[in-house]
């Protein structure tokens, strides 16, 4: 996954998206309704899922990730991505 990719994602599909603590670390976590995860899956590629996977937490008819540690997983820098997009 790329910056790019990233940002296209939550923009063309309107993701849900806010900055939170997590766990006394400044983090950003996502909401990825149910319909987009097949989307998203192909974006983070099957990879991710080796070993550990992907925390996420399942609500109803979305799924919350973390995406400091999934940006870190691919070499991106979480403000390039959410601060652009606020702008």
């Amino acid at each position: 996954m790329t910056e790019l990719e990233l940002y296209k994602f939550i923009t063309e599909n309107n993701i849900e998206w806010h900055p939170a603590n997590n766990d006394g670390v400044e983090d950003i976590i996502m909401f990825v309704n149910l319909y987009h995860m097949q989307a998203f899956s192909q974006i983070l590629g099957p990879n991710i899922v080796d070993e550990d996977g992907v925390y996420c937490i399942l609500k109803q008819g979305y799924l919350c990730f973390w995406m400091n540690d999934i940006c870190d997983y691919f070499d991106i820098k979480v403000d390039n991505v959410f601060k652009k997009i606020t702008s």
